[in-house]
């Protein structure tokens, strides 16, 4: 029974006429049993008619109502009777109404639970860190990336369906380079059919047979780029490195462009031919986007080398710099401008082909420079 209810029920008994003398004594201490807390009947002038339990103060504080008040006791509750008596009940719980107890009592819940969980929480979020670091991977150009499918839940789930969506996405993109390939080695055969046909059919013009035979010649040059493209992009590096004077051989492939290399004897491991159609890409670059290169040099910077090579051209615009060494870009205006075509795309994949990279800056005095980077392996 509540504290209100049994205080009520008290009430109405020592409300009954003619009750013996000692019988609200009597009421009182039953009380005090029953809700364990102290209880005192308080006279009309606040004089204590009956005590049960500890002392405590009852002070009047000027509440003639039932109602629960805060006493220097702590709570006690107020139940006044008719006659002007007071029935004043002081629980001796009170802790269970305290709000600091109550504050620390939700605290310990809190940390409880936080420590119970922390292992569960723990683990979820060390996944979903290794299922982050895989699709990192995967989205940087690894397409062979998976991720460990880990327990039953929902962060499992998700690591499959990223398995089977990279398996897919890696089969699509095989499929592609496979197709290029394919297409580009059989399209040799009819054009040199073509060739060989207007070799043996004579034409009363010239001009027209050189302008065949240029375009011909174009096309087996695009052809051949677009295999060694798709090889490069299939192959993750440099299948048999060997060692390599970098500046012996960018001196010879400037020799039949007219112009001399200089800087330092740098040895590279790497392809000879692949380093080879580096330095011809750039060199072919620069004759017929910049007229021809003007300097061409070899240098050595820590653990690197690097080839140089700048022209005296229109440049590039800021917003190409970083495209034109994609496949076929080609300026807004539509133009034939710089890195139109593959060949400095393939300069790009060559050189990363050999753990390295290329980067385009403009010269100070006009024109472009070309910088490749080389890692220089012991």
């Amino acid at each position: 029974m509540g504290v209100e209810s049994a205080a009520g029920l008290a009430v109405a008994m020592l409300e009954e006429p003619a009750a013996p003398p000692e019988r609200p004594r009597e009421i009182v201490a039953a009380l005090g049993e029953q809700l364990s807390a102290d209880v005192v009947l308080v006279g009309a002038h606040d004089e204590p008619l009956a005590v049960d339990g500890a002392p405590f103060k009852y002070e009047n504080n000027g509440v003639n109502e039932r109602a629960w008040q805060i006493s220097h006791a702590g709570p006690i509750f107020n139940q006044p009777l008719r006659d002007g008596r007071r029935l004043v009940i002081h629980p001796r719980r009170r802790f269970l109404l305290h709000g600091l107890h109550m504050g620390l009592i939700l605290i310990f819940i809190a940390v409880t639970l936080a420590l119970l969980t922390y292992p569960i929480t723990r683990s979820i979020t060390a996944r979903l860190a290794r299922l982050k670091a895989g699709v990192q991977q995967f989205g940087g150009g690894n397409l062979a990336a998976r991720v460990k499918v880990e327990g039953r839940d929902e962060v499992a789930a998700l690591a499959v369906s990223f398995n089977e969506t990279a398996a897919r996405v890696e089969q699509l993109v095989q499929s592609h380079k496979l197709l290029l390939a394919n297409c580009s080695h059989e399209l040799r055969t009819p054009l040199a059919r073509i060739r060989m046909a207007i070799e043996r059919v004579s034409s009363a013009d010239a001009a027209v047979n050189t302008e065949l035979a240029r375009n011909i010649a174009e096309l087996d040059a695009l052809i051949g780029e677009m295999l060694l493209s798709s090889r490069l992009d299939a192959a993750s590096g440099v299948d048999k490195p060997e060692p390599v004077d970098l500046l012996a051989l960018v001196a010879e492939e400037a020799s039949h462009f007219d112009c001399e290399a200089s800087g330092a004897t740098v040895i590279v491991n790497g392809d000879a031919l692949l380093l080879r159609r580096l330095t011809r890409n750039l060199l072919e670059n620069a004759q017929v986007h910049g007229g021809g290169a003007i300097d061409v040099r070899v240098e050595r910077a820590a653990d690197e080398a690097r080839l140089i090579v700048e022209d005296a051209g229109s440049g590039v615009p800021t917003q190409d710099r970083e495209r034109i060494f994609e496949p076929f870009y080609r300026t807004a205006a539509g133009t034939r401008a710089t890195g139109a075509g593959l060949g400095l795309a393939i300069v790009r994949q060559i050189a990363r082909a050999h753990g390295g990279g290329i980067e385009y800056q403009p010269r100070a005095e006009g024109g472009s420079q070309f910088l490749v980077r080389l890692p220089i392996r012991a």
